[in-house]
């Protein structure tokens, strides 16, 4: 998923909607660069604590609209769904 198709499709929602990654519903607890410097690695793990929409938008304000997220073990994500609390979980 392009960075800037995320934020198309996030537009409306509120900021504060936590993120998730679907294996296990685990939280994005934080971003790393891929090894092209350019792509974007989610990192879930078993915390309590999400980032939120404006966090991670606000570490990645200077990305390109181009850069592509992925998960931590880099296979793509391909789009994402909301849980019964609006929270989105990427897949």
């Amino acid at each position: 998923m392009r960075l800037t198709d995320l934020e198309d499709l996030t537009q409306y929602m509120s900021l504060d909607t936590k993120l998730f990654i679907e294996n296990n519903t685990q939280p994005v607890v934080a971003i790393k660069y891929a090894d092209n410097h350019v792509d974007i690695l989610l990192v879930a793990n078993n915390s309590n604590k999400a980032l939120s929409l404006s966090q991670l938008f606000a570490r990645l304000r200077e990305s390109s609209a181009n850069t592509i997220l992925f998960r931590e073990d880099t296979s793509p994500i391909f789009g994402f769904h909301l849980n019964e609390r609006y929270d989105i979980i990427f897949n």
